[in-house]
């Protein structure tokens, strides 16, 4: 697709700019359980669960690995240590090939960043300025206990922003929903799941940022 029209892209923040879904999932088992094989069914699990919220990805895990409601606080005590792990595993995990150099470009064109998260804004904010991407992002907005798609349509309303000059890059279906729901543009990023396989009206999907790079960026605009 052309970036003609487009003012700001947005980008989902694990799977697409730090390559951080495998530790994250070693993350989220971790604030369950110190049982291996509990662990490995969560991390399984967890894998599946792209372009989901945290709050909604506790309580599946809940349900479906640990199989009983939560007991008073549970849900609370899950969260808390899923922030101290988590934390830890996004400044861990290396960013994902091309982030640097797509942010950097489309800043050299005037197209604006934002990183789009349902991560909370302060553990958020530390990861991206570890990996030292804050300085190529214009926005840096987190989340919390509520889907990917809300997370989008506030960033819209409160930013006042078209959704039709707007593009979206996620690595999972949630990301996808989310940009459905706004009306506005998506790109996927998929290395090699599938996760798209079963869906349409879309660009791509492309294994990383550099292979969209290299076709969308470069290849028609080349230095």
């Amino acid at each position: 697709m052309s970036l003609s029209g487009i003012d700001l892209c947005i980008f989902d923040v694990n799977g697409v700019l730090i390559d951080s879904n495998q530790t994250n999932a070693a993350a989220m088992a971790r604030a369950f359980t110190d049982n291996p094989d509990l662990k490995q069914r969560i991390v399984t699990l967890y894998l599946t669960l792209t372009g989901i919220d945290r709050g909604t990805k506790i309580r599946m895990i809940q349900e479906r690995i640990i199989g009983r409601p939560f007991e008073e606080n549970e849900f609370e005590l899950r969260w808390k240590a899923f922030g101290k792990f988590g934390r830890l595993s996004m400044v861990e995990a290396p960013q994902v090939d091309g982030c640097t150099e797509v942010l950097a470009e489309l800043g050299r064109r005037k197209i604006k960043r934002a990183a789009l998260s349902n991560t909370p804004q302060g553990p958020l904010e530390d990861a991206l300025a570890i990996h030292e991407l804050d300085s190529l992002l214009d926005i840096i907005r987190g989340g919390g206990d509520w889907p990917k798609s809300e997370s989008l349509a506030r960033f819209l309303l409160d930013y006042r922003l078209d959704p039709g000059r707007c593009l979206f890059f996620g690595d999972g279906k949630g990301d996808l929903a989310a940009a459905r729901y706004a009306g506005v543009s998506f790109t996927a990023i998929d290395p090699g799941r599938g996760e798209f396989a079963d869906e349409e009206g879309f660009n791509g999907p492309y294994g990383s940022l550099a292979d969209w790079g290299k076709e969308e960026l470069w290849g028609r605009h080349p230095e």
